[in-house]
């Protein structure tokens, strides 16, 4: 592929992540959050399965990444239901904006305390992150002490802290095809949610209308599926820095597709803390390897 056209494909890939946002609130509201999470980690699987047999993956893994394999898991079965569970207490684009932007923050963070001790911080990382802590409270949006420890901003706060976690767990997979170790993640995932079978409304899909099987649809196959192939590509293609620059599209899509879709009007202090957020992962990048 032309370096122009993996550059819109990435492009293209980073706007369905930020639609994922509005049209997974929409999901939110057939059913119980852990019902349309076995559904969505079903469909993801199904998914997955042309898109192996067109490129040629091998699904072949190492004894050694099993264990984070289980863990990764569990940490994303967590990760969806908590989600899912936020959507329906908060707007998806300021939801959007606060995860995907909190996500480098925390995987920063988790890598200095854990894996870089010896690592002294240079000028660039310590303006990033005293950016970074800022842009948080301006994307928390708070009018008082209680809202801080509102569901909204807990249970985003949330899905960031996991899914920084999870990439830890994925980043020791190394050897494996990154395609192949994402389907076993989200394998694992739906395994975790199958008991719910035993349910009888978790076959609230079978009376579904067509908005949510569009709305599905582009969840799980076109951001899911299809972005996250198009990102594991550039990332092949590009390295990991280049293509990596490419996420920070995501909370400007995350907005305007909620806009379109949900007509929901973002405040100031989100646009401010999302900007906020993208020079701190800016800064936090230019000396490290984070």
């Amino acid at each position: 592929m032309k370096q122009g056209y993996l550059y819109l494909a990435l492009i293209i890939a980073m706007f369905l992540w930020g639609m994922s946002w509005p049209t997974s609130k929409i999901l939110s509201s057939y059913a119980s959050a852990e019902f349309v999470v076995l559904w969505r980690f079903f469909f993801v699987l199904v998914g997955s399965l042309p898109v192996f047999l067109f490129l040629k993956i091998s699904l072949k893994l190492s004894k050694d990444t099993l264990k984070w394999l289980f863990i990764a898991g569990a940490l994303n079965a967590l990760y969806a239901f908590s989600f899912f569970l936020a959507l329906r207490y908060g707007t998806a684009g300021k939801g959007g904006v606060l995860v995907t932007t909190m996500v480098p923050i925390f995987s920063y963070l988790f890598l200095f305390l854990g894996f870089k001790k010896s690592h002294k911080l240079s000028k660039y990382e310590i303006f990033g992150l005293f950016i970074g802590i800022i842009s948080g409270l301006c994307l928390l949006n708070l009018n008082s002490l209680e809202e801080l420890f509102g569901r909204f901003n807990v249970l985003f706060l949330l899905c960031a802290f996991i899914w920084a976690l999870m990439s830890l767990c994925t980043h020791q997979t190394k050897g494996s095809h990154p395609l192949a170790v994402n389907f076993y993640v989200n394998f694992i995932s739906f395994l975790l949610f199958t008991p719910l079978f035993l349910n009888d409304e978790s076959f609230f899909i079978l009376e579904a209308d067509m908005k949510f099987w569009l709305n599905m649809f582009v969840v799980a196959f076109l951001s899911t599926v299809v972005g996250t192939s198009i990102y594991y590509y550039g990332i092949h293609i590009l390295g990991s820095v280049r293509a990596n620059s490419f996420i920070l599209i995501t909370p400007a899509s995350a907005l305007f597709t909620s806009f379109l879709i949900l007509d929901e009007v973002p405040t100031a202090l989100t646009l401010v803390g999302g900007a906020l957020a993208i020079v701190a992962i800016y800064f936090m990048g230019k000396k490290g390897k984070a």
